[in-house]
C-alpha cells in the first residue's frame, strides 16, 4: 500500500511539474514574441524574425504565425486541462509498474496538444487570409467594425448551442469522460487526449476567436480568456456562466454595429 501511495504521489508531482513547465515556457515566450512586436529593435529583432509579417507573408511568415499560434493555445489551454491530467493519473497509478511512471499521462497530454496544434494551424490559415484581405491592424486585430462584430455575434451565439454545452458537460467531468471514453494502453491513452483535445475544442473555439477582435497578442486578454475556460471548466455552475458570457458577447457586437464608426 505504502508503494501504490508513493507512486501516486510521484505521478501527480511529474504530472504538475510537466504541465506547470510546459506552460510557463509557452507564457515566456508569448511575452518575448509580444515585446518583439511592440518593438522589433535591438533585443528585440531576432525575436520579431519569428513573428509574421504584415504583408505580402511567404511560407516562413506562414511558419511563423502557426508557431505563434501553437505557442498560445498551449499558454491557454494546458492549464484547463490540468484537473483531467491529474484525475486520469490518479486512476492510473495501479499502472504505473506496469507502463512507467508518469508515461501514458505524458501520452494523453501529446494527443490533447496534438487536436490544438492542429487548431492552431487552421487559426494561422485564417489569419493569413485576413491580412489578405488588409483587415487587420499591426497588433493583429481586426479593422472593421462590422467584421468584429459578426465575430462577437458568432462566439456570443455559440455559447447558448447545445454542440457547446455536449462539449463542455465532458471538459467538466473527468470521472464521466474516462467511463465513456477509456482506452487501455499507451496509444489507447494518447486516443483519449486527441479526444479530450475535440471536446475542448468544440467548447472553446469560438472564444479563442475573439482574440481577432481584442489583438491576438494581447496578452492581458489572453490571460483572460485562458482563466474564464479554466473555470468555467473546473467550476461546474450548469450552463448559466457560458449563457451570460454569450449575452455579454452578443451585447458587445450590438454596440459595435450602433457605434458612428461602423
Amino acid at each position: 500500500m505504502g508503494r501504490i501511495t508513493a507512486l501516486a504521489r510521484d505521478i501527480y508531482l511529474v504530472s504538475l511539474a510537466g504541465t506547470g513547465g510546459l506552460t510557463a515556457l509557452a507564457w515566456f515566450d508569448l511575452w518575448r514574441r509580444a515585446g518583439a512586436m511592440t518593438h522589433g529593435t535591438g533585443a528585440g529583432m531576432s525575436m520579431a524574425m519569428a513573428m509574421p509579417r504584415p504583408m505580402p507573408w511567404n511560407f516562413p511568415d506562414l511558419l511563423a504565425a502557426g508557431a505563434m499560434w501553437s505557442v498560445m493555445m498551449i499558454a491557454m489551454m494546458l492549464p484547463s486541462a490540468t484537473p483531467m491530467l491529474l484525475f486520469f493519473s490518479g486512476v492510473q497509478r495501479s499502472r504505473a509498474a506496469a507502463h512507467g511512471l508518469g508515461g501514458p499521462a505524458a501520452l494523453f497530454v501529446a494527443g490533447f496538444l496534438a487536436i490544438w496544434l492542429v487548431w492552431s494551424w487552421l487559426a494561422a490559415g485564417f489569419q493569413w487570409a485576413m491580412q489578405a484581405s488588409f483587415v487587420l491592424s499591426p497588433q493583429l486585430a481586426v479593422t472593421r467594425l462590422p467584421l468584429a462584430a459578426a465575430l462577437l455575434a458568432v462566439a456570443g451565439v455559440y455559447q447558448f448551442t447545445p454542440l457547446k454545452h455536449a462539449c463542455l458537460s465532458r471538459c467538466q467531468s473527468p470521472l464521466g469522460f474516462l467511463f465513456t471514453q477509456w482506452r487501455d494502453g499507451a496509444w489507447g491513452a494518447a486516443q483519449m487526449g486527441v479526444r479530450f483535445g475535440g471536446y475542448c475544442i468544440g467548447c472553446c473555439w469560438a472564444l479563442m476567436a475573439l482574440l481577432f477582435v481584442v489583438g491576438v497578442m494581447n496578452l492581458l486578454w489572453v490571460a483572460l480568456l485562458a482563466i474564464f475556460v479554466l473555470l468555467e471548466k473546473a467550476v461546474r455552475r450548469g450552463p448559466w456562466p457560458s449563457r451570460a458570457t454569450g449575452a455579454l458577447l452578443i451585447a458587445w457586437a450590438v454596440y459595435l454595429l450602433r457605434s458612428p464608426a461602423a
